[in-house]
Parts: C-alpha cells; sequence; structure tokens
C-alpha cells in the first residue's frame, strides 16, 4: 500500500507526451483490437504502457491482489520486467453494460477505474471494484495533421494520460488516470496506456 504521505512535486502531466487531439470511441467491445462478432467478446489481448519514455513501454499488465476484499480484489498494474506471465484480459458484456475484464482465478472480473479520494486508491485500476468505478473507455489519438497514432488507448471521459510509480513492494507498477491535476508523485512518470499486443503496430 502506498504511505499516505507521499510528497508531491510539481510536473506537468504531459511531460514528454506528444501533442495529441483524444478522440473518444463508443464504450462497446467492437472498438476493441481482437472483436469476434459472433461472441461479441474482443480478445484475449493485453494492456501496456506506451509513450512513457522509460524502458517499461510495452511491458505487459499484471495485477496484485488486495487484503481488503471490501474494496476490490485487486489493484491492475504493469510488470517491472518484460516477458512475464500476464493475465489474460478481454471485453466481454457484464448485464447491459460492455467491460474489459481480466481473468481472476478461473473467472472474468469487471475493470475500472477507482472512484475512491483515498491517495492509496484514487484513479487506480481496480478488478472487481466492490463500489462502483469508473468505466475504462478507447480513445484514438490523432496528431496535429490529421493522422492517427497507431493503437487503440485507454481512459475516461476524454483523459488518456496516465501517471506510473514503482510499488516497493509487490515491485510492479501503479497506474492511476490523471484528470484535472497537474502534480506528480515523487518518482511519477507519465504515459500512455494502450491494449492489444505489443509487437504489433496498431
Amino acid at each position: 500500500m502506498l504511505s499516505l504521505f507521499l510528497t508531491l512535486s510539481v510536473a506537468a502531466i504531459v511531460n514528454g507526451l506528444p501533442d495529441v487531439q483524444v478522440v473518444p470511441k463508443v464504450n462497446s467491445c467492437s472498438n476493441y483490437p481482437f472483436f469476434r462478432q459472433m461472441s461479441s467478446v474482443a480478445g484475449p489481448f493485453t494492456i501496456f504502457p506506451d509513450w512513457t519514455g522509460t524502458d517499461i513501454d510495452g511491458n505487459r499488465g499484471t495485477y496484485v491482489t488486495l487484503s481488503d476484499a471490501s474494496v476490490a480484489a485487486a489493484w491492475f498494474g504493469i510488470a517491472s520486467q518484460k516477458d512475464v506471465a500476464v493475465p489474460r484480459v478481454q471485453c466481454q458484456v457484464f448485464g447491459s453494460a460492455e467491460m474489459l475484464a481480466m481473468d481472476l482465478n478461473g473467472e472474468y472480473q469487471p475493470l475500472s477505474i477507482s472512484e475512491y479520494f483515498y491517495p492509496e486508491y484514487q484513479g487506480l485500476v481496480l478488478v472487481k471494484n466492490v463500489p462502483k468505478g469508473a468505466p475504462i473507455e478507447p480513445h484514438w489519438h490523432y496528431y496535429s495533421n490529421g493522422t492517427r497514432m497507431a493503437g487503440t488507448f485507454l481512459g475516461w471521459n476524454n483523459f488518456t494520460t496516465w501517471a506510473y510509480l514503482l510499488d516497493q513492494t509487490s515491485n510492479k507498477y501503479r497506474i492511476r488516470l490523471l484528470t484535472d491535476s497537474t502534480q506528480l508523485y515523487d518518482t511519477e512518470f507519465t504515459g500512455f496506456l494502450r491494449v492489444g499486443d505489443p509487437s504489433l503496430s496498431d
């Protein structure tokens, strides 16, 4: 768990990121890679960092189980090393909603963005979040010349910049969505978050 006393350092959240126009896509599985129309499921695929300017770009998603099941089953993050075993992620229907989901102990559980205001959970991607979280939505990025940046990018409500912070206990990177904040915790850095296959260009 992150300390409640993490210090803040003023930093532009777009530091090092290209200037792009963010275009939200309908939150439908058909807007994710590897969509299968017969089953209305997209995937399986992986979630990975992009444009962080660090060597974790292309590292695959992972998770850490939470001891407090009243909050969520786990938080979803990024492995600190490449070529590690990763959980299966796909987009599927839950009730009337189409959502990203992760295979946890043989059963797919929904992924959402934490709406907790506690520093250790705020903005994180949680697995089987007990209180309702914000949906993770697909977006496309366009350069100023109108060319689309390769990839489908994750975010919410037109926000697609994420903060990355190495969790010393698990040695995995926590990711939190940045919205209207222009401040980062010490040692955090920013980047985008893509879905698909890191070995493919789109």
